[in-house]
C-alpha cells in the first residue's frame, strides 16, 4: 500500500489561522458573558432589545389607580448607642419618713332614745310583802290551839284595783306550787263563803286601798316549810304575768301579800 503523508511544510502553514480563530472566539464569549453581566445589572440599559416594562407611579395630586394600594415601607429607627464607657453610680438609700397617724376625735353621740313599751293588762302595784297573817287570829281569837293552830297556817292573799283604786272583781286569781296543787279564787270569796271582811283587816293593817277586791288562799302547808309559790291574775283573754315568790318557812311570816294592778 501506498500512504500519502502531507509534508510538514503544509501543517506548519495551517497552524497560524486556527490560532486567530481560537482568539477570536474566546474574545466573542467574553464580551458575550459582558453584556449579560451589564443587562442583568439593568435590564433597562440600550444594549437590551427585550427591556421589561416600567411601572408607573402616579405623581401627587394625580388620582391613584383605585385597584392598587401602596405598600408602606417600614422605616428602620436607629437604636440610640450606649456611650462608649458607662460607669454605674449608686443608688441612694431610701429614708423611711414617719407619716402622722391621724388623731382620732370622738364625735357626740346622740343617745338612742327607747321607745316606751305598752302596759301590760296586770301588773304588780309592788313587790310581795312577807308577814303575819291576823285575820284569823281575830276571829278565832280565844279559841283553844285545837281549834286553831297558830303556828301552822301559812298562805298568801292580796288585792287588785284598776289606776284610780278602785276595786276590781271581775277577775280569777291562780295559784300553784312545785307539788301540782292548783287552786283559783276571786276578789271577795272569802267573805262570801265565811263572812270575813278581809278588806277591813288588810286595809288598816296592811296598807291596802280599802276596797272589797280582796283574795286569799290557804297553801295547805305549814308555816315552818318553805316552797315555792307562784300567782297570776286573769280577765278573760287579759292575764299578767306570773309572779314568782317563795314562803318564808317562818311563822312570823306565814302570809305573802300580792297587790295586782289593772292598767287597761
Amino acid at each position: 500500500m501506498n500512504w500519502e503523508q502531507p509534508s510538514f511544510k503544509e501543517e506548519k502553514e495551517e497552524r497560524p489561522a486556527a490560532r486567530v480563530g481560537s482568539v477570536l472566539f474566546m474574545l466573542l464569549t467574553i464580551v458575550v458573558l459582558s453584556l449579560y453581566a451589564v443587562i442583568f445589572a439593568n435590564p433597562q440599559i440600550f444594549l437590551n432589545p427585550f427591556k421589561p416594562p416600567v411601572a408607573e407611579i402616579p405623581l401627587g395630586g394625580s388620582n391613584p389607580d383605585p385597584t392598587s394600594t401602596p405598600t408602606a415601607v417600614p422605616t428602620w429607627t436607629p437604636q440610640q448607642p450606649f456611650p462608649p464607657t458607662w460607669t454605674p453610680t449608686a443608688t441612694p438609700t431610701v429614708t423611711n419618713t414617719p407619716t402622722p397617724m391621724p388623731t382620732w376625735t370622738p364625735t357626740p353621740t346622740r343617745p338612742p332614745t327607747s321607745t316606751p313599751k305598752p302596759l301590760p293588762a296586770f301588773s304588780l302595784r309592788q313587790e310581795p310583802i312577807f308577814t303575819s297573817q291576823i285575820a284569823y287570829d281575830s276571829l278565832y281569837a280565844g279559841q283553844p290551839d285545837s281549834q286553831w293552830p297558830r303556828n301552822w297556817w301559812s298562805g298568801v292573799a292580796g288585792e287588785v284595783t284598776n289606776r284610780n283604786g278602785e276595786a276590781v272583781m271581775d277577775v280569777t286569781i291562780r295559784i300553784w306550787d312545785d307539788f301540782g296543787h292548783v287552786w283559783e279564787t276571786h276578789p271577795g270569796q272569802v267573805e262570801t263563803n265565811t263572812g270575813i271582811r278581809y278588806w277591813q283587816y288588810y286595809d288598816s293593817a296592811y296598807g291596802g286601798k280599802g276596797t272589797r277586791a280582796w283574795w286569799d288562799q290557804f297553801l295547805g302547808v305549814s308555816c315552818h316549810e318553805s316552797i315555792a309559790v307562784h300567782v297570776k291574775v286573769i280577765q278573760g283573754s287579759k292575764e299578767s304575768a306570773t309572779v314568782n315568790t317563795r314562803t318564808t318557812g317562818e311563822c312570823t311570816t306565814n302570809l305573802i301579800l300580792v297587790y295586782f294592778q289593772k292598767n287597761y
